[in-house]
């Protein structure tokens, strides 16, 4: 472990798993420089792609930004939206969510979000998301940085799978959203810049299994260490949770717009062992992804004010690739 680094993984030793608790659904709101999102990752029956997060900022001495995003893939349709947001509240709980025009509420048993948002008729979004078995954390979640563990944190919390039933509008054209998906929690208690140079994220869903991976690489500030985590449900049940995972990419092409070397062929590969047996799994994915869904210039997508800020410490721009 370095001497600036805590990982999760490490931290929790021979314990991994750790079961998401109705506690971990509370939105934190932490002070400092932290953004919180809570992120539906959704693939449709008809096999189109969403997802819809509601993004919690707070900069330390600006009034928090709250911003609700969208992406719409399929039936020719390629959209991604976000709404500025006013009159952010929570429930007494704090496992619920509102502002104008829409809300994430959680039922009184925890298994269950439901997800609205009404923005004209630019974007509308309905649906349940119900959770599948279980949740999971690695460990007690939480990555630190910073000798003494001050500098900051990262915090991921799954539902690695749910069952959707609802719908989406999207400039006007309506859509069937019923499938299944994927429930994240993530906090990233420090800037965002700061904390890692690239992320890697899979959520696959077949008949019989679902694979969730979440890894990324820490700034050279803290060593470059890349920090993985993910889990693996069969026939709906959560079987195992891993930290000893790769995504490879074997084939890359250099995309001169960005200078990213954008991925022709990725191998994903998850190790670990089952939760209830201990036995030793391997799961594989290889892609060669087709279509390129997007290219976000992030700090052309954040207020004016932190834009500034990150600029002024790092003067670079973060690039997001995404695939289908």
């Amino acid at each position: 472990m370095s001497k600036n680094l805590y990982i999760a993984s490490e931290l929790a030793r021979d314990n991994l798993y750790s079961e998401v608790s109705p506690e971990d659904l509370e939105w934190t709101l932490a002070a400092g420089a932290s953004t919180e999102t809570q992120t539906f990752y959704l693939v449709t029956n008809e096999g189109h792609f969403s997802f819809v997060q509601m993004i919690h900022s707070n900069i330390g001495l600006w009034n928090p930004t709250i911003q609700f995003t969208a992406r719409f893939f399929g039936a020719g349709i390629n959209t991604f939206k976000s709404v500025n947001m006013s009159n952010f509240k929570l429930s007494p709980d704090r496992r619920s969510a509102q502002a104008d025009n829409m809300s994430i509420i959680l039922n009184p048993e925890c298994n269950k979000y439901t997800v609205t948002l009404t923005h004209e008729q630019e974007l509308i979004v309905s649906f349940e998301f119900e959770r599948v078995d279980r949740g999971f954390k690695i460990g007690g979640g939480k990555t630190y940085f910073g000798q003494d563990k001050s500098t900051g944190f990262v915090e991921h919390k799954f539902w690695p799978k749910g069952i959707v039933k609802g719908n989406i509008v999207v400039d006007g054209k309506a859509f069937d959203i019923s499938g299944v998906g994927l429930f994240v929690h993530a906090i990233q208690g420090m800037r965002p810049h700061l904390i890692a140079s690239r992320w890697n994220f899979v959520s696959f869903h077949s008949d019989i299994a679902s694979l969730t991976m979440c890894e990324f690489e820490t700034t050279p500030h803290y060593g470059s260490i890349k920090v993985n985590q993910g889990g693996l449900i069969l026939n709906n049940k959560l079987v195992g949770v891993s930290v000893n995972n790769e995504a490879q990419f074997m084939q890359t092409s250099l995309d001169k717009e960005t200078g990213y070397h954008i991925p022709n062929r990725i191998r994903y590969t998850w190790e670990g062992r089952t939760l209830d047996t201990e036995e030793r799994f391997t799961a594989r994915i290889e892609i060669k992804p087709k279509i390129l869904m997007d290219k976000i210039d992030v700090l052309n997508e954040v207020p004016y004010f932190l834009k500034k800020i990150v600029q002024g410490k790092n003067n670079y721009d973060i690039f997001i690739y995404s695939y289908t």
